[in-house]
């Protein structure tokens, strides 16, 4: 009777090694993983609100020329909740750069869609 005991206790002591050591494990290598995730920083500097209700958002848009791609600027109007983008083609020549209206919308009608309803 003693022999069984011993033999179970030895069984679940392994048992709960073995598991102890694959919780470390898995815990090892998810923070390792972690560690490998690239920021994803978000700048406000590229940002504005006026005092009209609107908020102004450019990003670039990777069209253009490598050293001054075009941007795109996001026009929010925040009393009628329309969104506006229009393409900066040469941003960075005063002279040059233009608006052009890409597109937009009703954003509780864009927010639905993007919803799927």
């Amino acid at each position: 009777m003693q022999n069984n005991e011993q033999n179970t206790r030895q069984q679940f002591n392994l048992g709960s090694a073995v598991l102890w050591a694959s919780s470390f494990l898995i815990m090892a290598l998810v923070v390792m993983q972690a560690g490998r995730l690239a920021p994803n920083p978000a700048f406000a500097g590229m940002a504005t609100t006026t005092s009209d209700g609107f908020s102004l958002v450019t990003s670039s848009s990777g069209v253009g020329p490598k050293g001054a791609p075009y941007d795109l600027l996001y026009v929010i109007d925040n009393s009628e909740e329309l969104l506006y983008i229009y393409n900066i083609p040469a941003a960075s020549n005063a002279a040059a750069s233009r608006l052009q209206l890409l597109g937009g919308g009703s954003l509780p009608s864009l927010f639905g869609a993007a919803r799927g309803g």
